[in-house]
């Protein structure tokens, strides 16, 4: 009985330190949204796959950004990339047939996530919000000692997708150092949604790499797969970018 006893409060204990490190973390967080001025070159690069998972070149892009937070936003497209976007538009209004690939990398590279990798620490507080299960080991990232913490984040849709959703996995880890501070993300999504016999299948892979900048918490790597499946509407794409501080 004394032996069940222990062990039972040794599991609380272990889950109440798990907690803490949750805890902990947010309110890190708090503490690395410096307002320090951040600007750099953003080095984005965009693939799109077919059924055999070879990247299509006719629907590849690859640009940099001028990005600049020290004042709101400035991102700043050279001339050729503004006369190739052109190109591109004029070409498909003409034949709906051919891809846009730079167009769809910059609706990726919104002015929102290009503000989220310039300023991590708000996002992923956000993020973290609702998190359960956290779990934690000791790693290694380089030839540094960290701490990985491991969460299982909610689902946030309307309710007619969350009616729809027959599937939800969304773990999310976070390396991180001495101090607390994140070095590292990856989160892994899958989701299913069905209606009736119909479904589809997403899976989403992200991972980034972080840095601080005078206090301020940056993604200096960032890269999304995305996989769809079902109904006749796969898709295989891939996005990445890098950030060059100056």
């Amino acid at each position: 009985m004394r032996l069940h006893l222990s062990l039972l409060l040794l599991g609380l204990a272990c889950a109440s330190a798990q907690a803490d490190i949750l805890a902990d973390l947010k309110t890190k967080l708090k503490d690395l949204q410096a307002d320090t001025p951040v600007k750099g070159v953003l080095d984005a690069s965009y693939a799109e796959f077919d059924a055999k998972g070879v990247a299509d070149k006719t629907k590849s892009a690859h640009f940099q950004l001028q990005v600049d937070g020290s004042d709101g936003l400035q991102v700043h497209l050279n001339p050729t990339l503004v006369a190739t976007l052109s190109t591109e538009e004029a070409t498909n209004a003409a034949n709906p047939e051919l891809p846009t690939p730079n167009g769809d990398l910059l609706r990726e590279m919104t002015p929102l996530r290009i503000q989220h990798m310039l300023s991590a620490a708000p996002t992923l507080s956000h993020d973290l919000d609702g998190a359960t299960g956290p779990v934690t080991k000791s790693a290694t990232l380089g030839s540094a000692k960290v701490t990985v913490l491991t969460v299982n984040l909610p689902f946030r849709a309307p309710k007619k997708d969350s009616d729809a959703a027959k599937d939800w996995q969304d773990t999310l880890s976070i390396w991180l150092d001495t101090d607390g501070v994140p070095l590292q993300i990856q989160d892994q999504l899958h989701v299913k949604f069905c209606k009736f016999f119909m479904c589809i299948t997403v899976d989403d892979s992200y991972s980034d790499t972080l840095r601080l900048v005078g206090g301020r918490l940056v993604i200096v790597d960032l890269s999304q797969e995305h996989q769809q499946s079902g109904l006749g509407q796969d898709a295989h794409t891939k996005t990445t970018a890098a950030l060059q501080v100056q």
